[in-house]
């Protein structure tokens, strides 16, 4: 039972572990720059956060809404900062509502596009809303056409005029098309960014590829275990994971599961062999598992293999 215990504490603890590294800071620095910028009657600044999927853009966020929460007065609900997640096909009645609802209004979904969007202007400021975060940004421009582009980047500068708060748009690298669409969207999204991998790029990046391992082994505790932030095995995650924060955390999560499994539980190059096959790639042959002494040592981004490229 105690093992048990342990297990299920270690796996939360890699799931849910928020990390400063010196990216993170810099981008927390930027909000909170964008945040307590009291605009007057300027332009509000907006920026634009990118990174693949699973690089941690969306932890990024709700972390921090988490650190500056809603403030309830007698006489009304402070936001200081709104989060909402652009869902699939938006139009800017989708958008107009989806906002709503992330602001607790209970009539999101009633009424026409241009008495939703006016109502969410008048709550952003009985809200004190100071800064919008849009995640899934890329979903403007997933489906339709040029038009379609054109309206949802038009709806989000005439709202952004309208309430002079700054917005921040994160999304993966596609999203960037939206700026070729509208002249005036990309003049106020200027700044750009960009969450990377962890990589073995260079010397800096192999330092910090392997600063993030050592901060994951604190979260074992008394489980044994080898040198996780070696240069050999950090050579092998790279390979495993892509220098993916999210897939770093599923197979070190899915590792610690099969290691208290074991009568003897310890976390071996063997166990993180068998969790790359279970959480990143089932059914890997041997040569293709970067924890297998047959490994090839080729990418994995090859026809069904974990990390092929996608369009952007």
């Amino acid at each position: 039972m105690k093992n048990e215990n342990l297990c299920t504490e270690i796996v939360q603890d890699i799931e849910t572990g928020f990390i400063n590294f010196p990216h993170v800071k810099r981008i927390l620095t930027t909000l909170d720059r964008l945040r307590e910028r009291q605009c007057g009657k300027g332009m509000a600044k907006h920026i634009v956060l990118l990174g693949e999927s699973g690089v941690g853009k969306s932890t990024l966020l709700t972390r921090y809404v988490e650190k500056h929460p809603r403030i309830v007065h007698e006489e009304l609900t402070e936001v200081p900062v709104l989060f909402a997640e652009i869902d699939q096909s938006p139009n800017p009645k989708r958008m107009a509502g989806t906002l709503l609802e992330a602001l607790g209004d209970p009539k999101w979904d009633v009424g026409k596009e241009e008495h939703l969007t006016a109502r969410f202007v008048l709550l952003m400021k009985r809200c004190r809303v100071r800064l919008v975060l849009l995640d899934e940004a890329n979903h403007l421009i997933d489906r339709g056409g040029e038009k379609t582009l054109h309206t949802s980047g038009d709806w989000i500068k005439r709202v952004a005029n309208k309430t002079r708060v700054p917005f921040v748009l994160a999304g993966i690298p596609r999203t960037k098309r939206l700026f070729a669409t509208n002249d005036q969207v990309r003049g106020r999204f200027r700044e750009i960014i960009t969450i990377d991998r962890f990589s073995l790029a260079n010397k800096s990046a192999e330092h910090e590829f392997r600063s993030v391992l050592k901060a994951f082994k604190g979260y074992l505790r008394e489980l044994p275990t080898i040198d996780l932030s070696g240069v050999a095995i950090t050579r092998q995650f790279a390979f495993a994971t892509d220098g993916r924060l999210r897939e770093i955390q599923s197979l070190l999560a899915r590792a610690v599961e099969l290691a208290y499994e074991q009568p003897d539980p310890r976390l071996t190059v063997a166990v993180l062999a068998e969790a790359f096959r279970t959480v990143i790639y089932p059914g890997s042959p041997d040569k293709r598992n970067p924890f297998h002494k047959a490994f090839d040592e080729m990418p994995l981004v090859k026809g069904d293999e974990p990390f092929a490229p996608v369009e952007r």
